[in-house]
């Protein structure tokens, strides 16, 4: 049996088993409809109702968080508007106890508008205070942190206060909260407004997301904002009891640009089901100062919301029909398609290389005689590779046959991804291969054909820890100023490689000398 009749009878074979599940399908289909429908309706008003109440105790509970923080974070301001941070143990004290309290409260932070000419006494009480050297830094991408120009008449707002002081937690100090962009964009928004602003998500030490709120501390009658109070919220401590545990739900708050503050989506359902089953959709806004922030839920049902007990048992009966239908289909095809991937396998085995994949000497002789004879008919053009690797006998006696193999393996797959898909790579054996280049339109393509093929196994450099360079010599002959059948083609192209073998002998004699 040929390779396309074996393709074509398995082929027919799969259409038969096919047609058969296609019928049981159907059958099933129709049997479940009708007892499914009230199943189905009255399962989804229940998800509905579940899914209402669920979406409002979640608004509430967020809603009620970010009040809390806005209350913290004015809190906070107005300290540092009356006493600043001359008395960091009292600022201390509050942050900790309204971090033991919230455990989504992550680090309090105060930034102090300095001048850059103040900038040198301001690291000199500054590192006074902490009892070691700090500097006013900024953040510049590409660099990293960098000292703050003391030459401009700019203003810096670095950190003067920070908790919890973690063990890098000191090397915050000094930094300029103004020189990053999340800060500066939430530092704008809360001076235009007042209020307390939110920034862009941020990744924590541990990649958790979180964000900061940031306000500014007014002193009475002061026009120009001192200091800014830094309450850094970590977003995956949110929502601790009410976190969606099955399948289909998406949660997610998002507050300044495009990504999400907080994403607590869950599994997903087999898009399968989704034609099936309607998705539930609520959105919310929640005010934060002048802002508003959005909270999206998404519920997507799924069989998973369905009573199993009319459906295991409309379920059983169908499949009892459906197992009585399918053995005795088995009974009939199974052989069939054994007896064919059979023959396909000893096709395959007879006409192909085992170790690269690629066609044997038969198979390649064969085929490129009906190859020829179609492009004599319509005056093509057509290249034929000679491919034999260089220094494959040394590889081989010196790192051992598996190695070979491997090299042979990789040669061979790096043939079949240069070559296009109706041109031939067959290997000859040993470490020959050949190329039959169908219907090229010039010398030129199939000389373009080798530049890749060197190219490609010039950067292989190593193979099982093994240090190596792959190289091969490759001679052409073109059809029909060539040779017009195989031998005659193949001699040429022999020639024409060892020759380039000889050649590339003669350059490295040279270059040694």
């Amino acid at each position: 049996m040929s390779h396309h009749e074996s393709l074509l009878s398995e082929k027919g074979a799969k259409r038969r088993l096919f047609g058969i599940y296609s019928l049981l399908l159907v059958f099933c289909v129709l049997l479940f409809v009708a007892s499914f429908s009230f199943v189905i309706w009255l399962n989804i008003q229940t998800a509905k109702d579940d899914f209402n109440r669920y979406s409002h105790q979640v608004h509430q509970s967020l809603s009620q968080s970010f009040i809390v923080n806005e209350t913290i974070l004015d809190g906070f301001a107005a300290y540092l508007a009356g006493v600043g941070v001359s008395d960091p143990k009292r600022a201390r004290f509050y942050a900790r106890s309204m971090m033991d309290r919230y455990n989504h409260l992550y680090m309090f932070q105060a930034a102090q508008r300095v001048s850059a000419s103040d900038v040198p006494e301001f690291e000199r009480v500054l590192s006074n205070k902490v009892g070691e050297e700090v500097k006013v830094k900024r953040f510049e991408f590409g660099k990293g942190m960098v000292p703050v120009s003391t030459k401009t008449d700019d203003d810096y707002y670095p950190v003067v206060f920070v908790e919890p002081v973690f063990s890098n937690g000191v090397r915050t100090l000094g930094l300029d909260i103004s020189s990053i962009q999340f800060t500066h964009e939430a530092m704008d928004a809360a001076l235009s407004s007042g209020l307390a602003a939110l920034s862009r998500p941020i990744a924590l030490f541990d990649n958790s997301k979180a964000f900061v709120m940031v306000k500014p501390s007014f002193k009475p009658g002061q026009k120009r904002v001192d200091q800014y109070a830094l309450l850094v919220v970590k977003t995956s401590a949110l929502l601790p009891d009410l976190r969606p545990t099955e399948k289909g739900y998406g949660l997610t708050l998002v507050g300044m640009g495009t990504e999400a503050l907080l994403d607590l989506s869950s599994e997903k359902v087999p898009a399968w089901q989704h034609g099936w089953f309607p998705l539930l959709t609520l959105e919310k806004n929640i005010s934060v100062g002048a802002q508003f922030i959005k909270l999206k839920l998404q519920r997507q049902l799924s069989l998973a919301q369905l009573d199993l007990t009319l459906v295991i048992v409309s379920f059983m009966v169908v499949i009892a029909i459906g197992v009585l239908i399918h053995l005795y289909m088995r009974m009939h095809l199974e052989a069939e398609i054994l007896k064919v991937k059979a023959n396909r396998r000893l096709y395959h085995q007879a006409n192909y290389d085992l170790l690269t994949g690629l066609a044997n000497r038969h198979h390649f002789e064969s085929q490129l005689k009906h190859i020829l004879a179609s492009a004599l008919r319509r005056k093509e053009k057509v290249g034929l590779l000679y491919i034999d690797l260089n220094d494959f006998k040394y590889i081989n006696d010196t790192f051992g046959h598996q190695l070979g193999d491997k090299v042979l393996a990789v040669t061979g797959a790096i043939i079949q991804g240069v070559v296009r898909l109706n041109d031939i790579p067959a290997r000859f054996g040993g470490d020959e291969f050949v190329v039959c280049l169908e219907d090229i339109g010039s010398i030129h393509d199939a000389r373009h054909v080798i530049e890749r093929l060197k190219t490609a196994m010039a950067e292989v450099s190593e193979l099982d820890g093994v240090a190596l360079t792959l190289s091969a010599s490759i001679g052409l002959s073109i059809f029909p100023e060539d040779g017009e059948d195989l031998d005659t083609l193949l001699r040429s192209a022999d020639e024409k490689m060892y020759a380039e073998k000889k050649q590339d002998k003669i350059k490295s004699i040279k270059g040694n000398g």
